[in-house]
């Protein structure tokens, strides 16, 4: 169970096929090997062992471990695509580098909400 995890959430208009297909590219040009099931799409970025090795505070912030999982949920005609970013630490502390963690979540889950959007929403 992760310690902590962090949730966005976008309404879209574009069908829930689109609103899947956007999350995978999402994911796989992140380098994340999305996998697809169905209206969920997950995957994990950043390395267990280069973040062990360096230690979590001196590593860049890529390299923390952490799941993305995007459900696309039907919601009155539009689409409700939900991203949540977790940490997978695993087993071990975060002394100085929880703060730096929650970050990098916050941010992934922002950016991956944002990503899907901008390529589901028509150009103006």
């Amino acid at each position: 169970m992760p310690k902590f995890f962090y949730q966005e959430q976008a309404l879209l208009p574009a069908t829930g096929g689109d609103c899947v297909e956007a999350a995978h590219r999402t994911l796989a040009e992140m380098g994340a090997q999305p996998v697809v099931a169905g209206p969920r799409i997950y995957g994990k970025l950043g390395s267990q062992l280069k973040m062990r090795i360096v230690g979590g505070m001196l590593c860049p912030m890529q390299w923390l471990p952490i799941e993305v999982v995007v459900d696309v949920l039907e919601a009155g005609g539009q689409r409700q695509v939900v991203v949540n970013v977790a940490e997978k630490l695993g087993v071990g502390i975060m002394l100085g580098m929880e703060t730096k963690y929650r970050r990098h979540c916050k941010q992934t889950a922002t950016y991956v909400r944002d990503t899907i959007a901008g390529r589901l929403t028509p150009a103006q």
